[in-house]
């Protein structure tokens, strides 16, 4: 029964299950809006401070035109705080929506492209936090081989790791920009691939998580003593944790996970 309600609803709108940029743009916005709740008086509020957004991606190619879709094309944030505040209703000042692209299919999805997350973003005195707590940063410290630095700090929803700063393209146009860099020269710096793996932020198990983006050497994971392969073949990866110490070919990182320092 409850599939034929979902036909329905898609019947009156069907871009909801729609894989292009601009249907799944516009269904966010109304699946946004449908979150509007009334408080009494002709006052309506949006009662969440974070709508965490995925996209799901058929393939690496379509992957990399959404991430550049979201980055680059769209305003969330005040695109929905414009089309509600248009509508009377108030808006947290302070809405984020951190925006993921992904290829795992998961339950969240149903039959679209996208699904969304809503979170009280602050907490109340006492409460512990929860999958909506604030990312940690990662640090990443190389002491295998030669980086571009000695130490990175970073917090973005993808971090690309590999050899050189930019990857070209045969026509010499940039396709790709690592976040951890090792140099060129040198035979440890040689066994990372250009494009050699990705590290996500997954902000259901508020963790990062490490993938193997196809490199010639391999990307191995110490830890406590024992070795984890991450395969290739495995699109969610390996989950992070912190102490690890992340083997890229022969040249290698050491994994830093908490609060940056003040």
């Amino acid at each position: 029964m409850s599939s034929f309600f979902d036909k329905l609803k898609h019947w009156g709108r069907p871009w909801a299950a729609g894989t292009e940029p601009v249907e799944i743009h516009r269904a966010i916005l109304e699946d946004v809006e449908s979150q509007v709740v009334a408080v009494g008086g002709g006052r309506r509020v949006f009662p969440f401070e974070t709508v965490e957004v995925r996209l799901l991606a058929a393939s690496p190619e379509e992957r990399t035109r959404l991430e550049a879709v979201a980055q680059e094309g769209w305003d969330l944030p005040r695109e929905v705080r414009e089309r509600l505040k248009a509508r009377g209703v108030r808006v947290p000042e302070g809405l984020a929506m951190p925006v993921q692209v992904t290829e795992e299919r998961s339950a969240a999805f149903g039959d679209r492209h996208y699904a969304l997350a809503f979170r009280k973003a602050v907490e109340k005195e006492g409460e512990r936090p929860g999958k909506s707590a604030a990312r940690p940063v990662l640090h990443l410290a190389v002491f295998k081989g030669q980086g571009v630095r000695d130490a990175y700090d970073l917090d973005a929803d993808r971090i690309y790791l590999g050899r050189l700063e930019e990857v070209l393209d045969a026509a010499g146009r940039v396709k790709r920009r690592n976040d951890v860099a090792f140099v060129e020269e040198g035979e440890l710096n040689q066994t990372v691939s250009r494009e050699h793996a990705r590290i996500a932020w997954d902000p259901e198990s508020h963790a990062f998580w490490l993938r193997d983006e196809g490199s010639a050497s391999g990307t191995l994971l110490f830890r406590s003593g024992r070795s984890i392969e991450v395969s290739r073949h495995d699109r969610r990866g390996v989950k992070l944790e912190d102490g690890d110490e992340v083997y890229l070919g022969r040249a290698a990182v050491k994994v830093g996970i908490g609060t940056r320092p003040e």
